[in-house]
């Protein structure tokens, strides 16, 4: 609550200035001829950020309207207009709108198709990965798009290792990671990384003989050893680099990936001898999270920052930042239930007794896939789902064939009165298998 109302002050003074510069212009003896200068002016006025975005093209619309927007525009409240040019919807208050656009954000940005980020089949972690050939700026962006979800409260459909709001927590993510909460032994590392947790800390417990002091990088088809002992921002040292085939690769005048210049090392790797190995395992630790992803890293928390003041972050933990920015996946009905409120209906009525009895029969994904239909989320925010606005209304229809609808927006499920419970099971399990995709009453 406290970081909410930090926000929503921020946001509440963005939204004032655009009153103050209207009263300014009306105040002004003489209006202005320079076109150019009234627009900037008109911009200046607007008391919202509107993006107007399709779902087909909604990370490159969000891009292009959000490039270069000053800070005072990016703080005030957000509003939304998805679908096609003919008919964008807007988001309003109770913000249906606005939680569908981050869910298509988050699920273009985090597919393995973008080359954003990289996805753990096992722990369904999401990290960035390591020497993307996207550029920079998508990173800029995207930090700054995640910032603006936070900023608005917007819960979000992404999971990642607290690793990572460990470093968006720190000031200065280098002198972080040397910290015994990051950096000293594999704690950092045991959710997003299961795997490597464990071999290393086989390693702390026994000698490898002959293991090199190198660390391991799978990026753009090469396999490669990289030497971290001479650390030099934007440029990358690879002892040896393999392609498909196998066969050692000459990296000749080096890769030019953004971020990295990569170059062969002219120096033989140092073993890792029994009273470096604790000091290894650090390093390693500090190459996964961080130094194989600095330049992705840098980009992010530069748009992020655009939004976020740093400071208000300090309340957190990187455990409660993840539960506040992600949510929760578990879906308590019975929770929902109790948060509902009725148009129409009486609570105590047969019929809404026989319509939760029949979504407490369901499975937790299909009772999701309602939550989903009714208010486009597909968490539950932090606080439960009372949170949440969950609305039944009822609709009255000239012919009982019809399937229940939604209005995201507003959070409400337009449900007719049905003949039997039977028909109502069957009816709004239709609703759901046609209609999760979209907004509108259709």
């Amino acid at each position: 609550m406290y970081f909410r109302t930090i926000n929503h002050l921020r946001m509440r003074k963005a939204h004032s200035s655009a009153d103050k510069a209207s009263e300014l212009r009306r105040r002004a003896v003489q209006p202005s001829s320079d076109d150019e200068l009234e627009d900037q002016l008109k911009h200046i006025e607007e008391h919202y950020l509107l993006l107007s975005v399709s779902r087909g093209k909604v990370l490159r619309d969000a891009y292009d309207q959000l490039w270069q927007r000053r800070t005072s525009e990016l703080l005030r409240p957000l509003r939304i207009r998805l679908g096609e040019v003919d008919e964008l919807e807007v988001g309003h208050d109770l913000g249906g709108v606005q939680i569908e656009f981050f869910n298509l954000i988050c699920k273009e940005a985090f597919d393995e198709e973008a080359h954003m980020f990289t996805t753990d089949p096992k722990t369904g972690l999401s990290y960035f990965r390591p020497c993307s050939l996207q550029p920079l700026y998508m990173f800029e962006m995207l930090g700054l798009l995640i910032a603006l979800a936070i900023y608005n409260g917007i819960t979000l459909p992404i999971s990642l290792p607290k690793v990572f709001y460990g470093i968006l927590l720190s000031p200065n993510p280098s002198d972080r990671l040397d910290s015994v909460e990051l950096g000293s032994g594999t704690a950092a590392i045991v959710d997003g990384w299961p795997a490597e947790s464990r071999s290393l800390n086989s390693l702390l417990q026994e000698d490898v003989p002959d293991l090199e002091y190198t660390f391991p990088l799978e990026a753009n088809g090469l396999r490669m050893s990289v030497d971290l002992s001479e650390e030099r921002k934007a440029r990358m040292e690879v002892i040896t680099a393999t392609g498909n085939g196998s066969s050692s690769l000459d990296l000749g005048d080096g890769l030019n990936w953004p971020g990295w210049l990569v170059v062969q090392s002219t120096k033989e790797p140092r073993v890792v001898t029994p009273e470096y190995r604790a000091q290894y395992v650090k390093d390693y630790v500090r190459w996964l999270v961080w130094r194989s992803v600095e330049p992705q890293w840098v980009a992010f928390r530069k748009g992020f920052r655009k939004i976020i003041d740093q400071r208000s972050l300090s309340i957190f933990t990187p455990a409660s930042l993840k539960a506040f920015v992600e949510g929760s996946v578990r879906l308590d009905i019975t929770d929902l239930r109790s948060a509902t409120k009725y148009d129409g209906y009486d609570p105590k009525s047969k019929y809404m007794q026989n319509f939760w009895r029949i979504v407490a029969s369901w499975t937790e994904e299909k009772q999701k896939q309602l939550l989903k239909f009714v208010t486009a989320a597909e968490r539950i925010p932090i606080g439960g789902a009372r949170n949440l606005t969950f609305v039944i209304s009822r609709s009255v229809v000239e012919d009982l064939e019809h399937l229940p609808t939604s209005s995201t927006c507003f959070g409400t499920l337009y449900l007719p009165r049905y003949s039997t419970a039977e028909v109502l099971d069957e009816k709004l399990s239709l609703a759901l298998k046609y209609g999760l995709e979209g907004f509108g009453t259709g």
